[in-house]
């Protein structure tokens, strides 16, 4: 196959803003309430528990990228690691990898469409959620289809605008509170521990694309230098506002209110101002989920191209715009599939789902760091976790304790994705259509 390649044109800023824009969204402007549910007034304790272990494998994928910052992210991390221990094992497990991480997009971007719909009915009711979740998929789909240099110019600008709604949240709340702070409240955490990381299993999936800026790897100016730094301030910046987020929500409205309010942050600030900041808050929102669903939508076609390179998806999925530089059919295929998604109008259950595949991947690439630190000692790395192996062996640890807290329907679900994935790297197996990991993904330098 001639390889064609994507345009490098993406700054550290451009990075930043795109990592930043894909986990500030329908998780914290939505989900919040969901989560203070069983977290109690200890909600804000839950958004460091899922930073905390987000952070652990967000270092991974920093070390990662750098190593081989290409379209496919861990992709082709799992191929590279996992082929040290057999080419058919490294096959087997980045094909799976790869198709989960693909389908994981497809099902977060259906998700966070749908946490858009609550935020646009706060405005304007008269459409159903749902409906508003299909004209936000068919407008990111046409964004994405004009290519990343485009779209990225929206991403930078509606940014500014949730991290200042967040920002003008935070210090409304904290100006006028109306409860006591949450370590006074009684009950502190109603369901104990088991509260605590039920929430922050649902709280990650707002920081599930920690991988959204390594899968545009090959869009950056300087990857090897660009895409760790950008990972690591991207999920710090997220994990210390979310933090923040939490502990003033329990302050403005009960934890048995906030799980019933349609747009809980906005609702909450009708608590203590005029309308003018609900209602800022509000068109923030629909700002991030814009953002968010540009972010998540972004990693699934090239992830994608990177399959379709090897001979492990459809050719169709490696074709990429001869004007627009965009992977233009693969985005077309999985917007399409999300769209579709999103008529089913359960915001809780595909995001769980979401999740579920999320974490699956983020012990792969864990697990990836550690066998090549042991494979390939003297690999150039141009950035090295500190600590050893402690931080990939605790994200691993974190995310399997996620994993347990989570809807045993979504665990289902997720699975039923992974298995599909093994069904579609047999029958490409069998077409005789896999070409080998050194033919097809060493990189150009940069």
């Amino acid at each position: 196959m001639n390889q064609q390649n994507l345009k490098r044109s993406l700054s550290f800023l451009d990075l930043y803003s795109l990592g930043v824009a894909a986990l500030i969204g329908t998780g914290i402007f939505v989900l919040t309430g969901i989560a203070a549910k069983p977290a109690g007034a200890g909600l804000f304790l839950s958004f460091l528990i899922a930073g905390g272990i987000a952070i652990c494998t967000a270092l991974s994928f920093a070390e990662l990228s750098a190593m081989y910052p290409q379209a496919g992210a861990s992709y082709v991390y799992c191929k590279k690691a996992f082929s040290t221990l057999g080419q058919g094992t490294g096959n087997i497990v980045a094909s799976v990898v790869g198709w989960t991480l693909m389908t994981q997009y497809i099902v977060v971007g259906a998700a966070v469409w749908l946490g858009f719909g609550l935020y646009a009915q706060f405005f304007l009711p008269g459409l159903s959620v749902t409906v508003w979740a299909v004209i936000l998929g068919v407008l990111t789909v046409t964004l994405l289809y004009l290519g990343i240099s485009f779209s990225k110019s929206v991403i930078n600008l509606l940014v500014i605008v949730k991290v200042f709604a967040l920002l003008l949240f935070v210090v409304l709340g904290i100006l006028h509170p109306q409860l006591a702070m949450p370590i006074h409240q009684t009950p502190f955490l109603p369901q104990g521990f088991g509260g605590l990381m039920a929430a922050a299993a649902i709280i990650a999936f707002g920081q599930i694309h920690i991988d959204a800026i390594t899968t545009v790897a090959e869009e950056a100016k300087n990857p090897h230098r660009d895409i760790p730094r950008a990972t690591v301030w991207a999920i710090a910046t997220v994990v210390v506002l979310y933090a923040l987020v939490g502990w003033v929500s329990v302050t403005l409205v009960p934890t048995d209110v906030l799980p019933t309010l349609k747009a809980p942050l906005a609702s909450a600030l009708n608590v203590v101002t005029s309308g003018w900041a609900s209602s800022f808050v509000a068109a923030a929102g629909i700002a991030a989920t814009i953002t968010s669903g540009l972010g998540c939508m972004i990693g699934g076609p090239r992830v994608g191209l990177a399959m379709a390179r090897e001979g492990q998806l459809w050719s169709s999925f490696g074709k990429i715009h001869p004007k627009f530089k965009s992977p233009s059919t693969a985005t077309l295929i999985t917007g399409a599939f999300a769209i579709l998604l999103t008529l089913t109008g359960n915001l809780s259950l595909v995001a769980s789902a979401g999740v579920f595949t999320a974490l699956m991947v983020f012990i792969a690439v864990n697990v990836a760091v550690i066998i090549l630190r042991y494979k390939e000692k003297n690999t150039k790395r141009p950035f090295k976790i500190p600590g050893g192996l402690l931080f990939p062996i605790l994200g691993i640890a974190g995310t399997i304790v996620e994993l347990f807290y989570l809807d045993p329907k979504a665990i289902l679900m997720g699975a039923a994705w992974m298995v599909t994935g093994i069904i579609v790297y047999l029958f490409f197996k069998k077409a005789g259509t896999h070409q080998s990991f050194d033919s097809m993904t060493d990189h150009k330098k940069v």
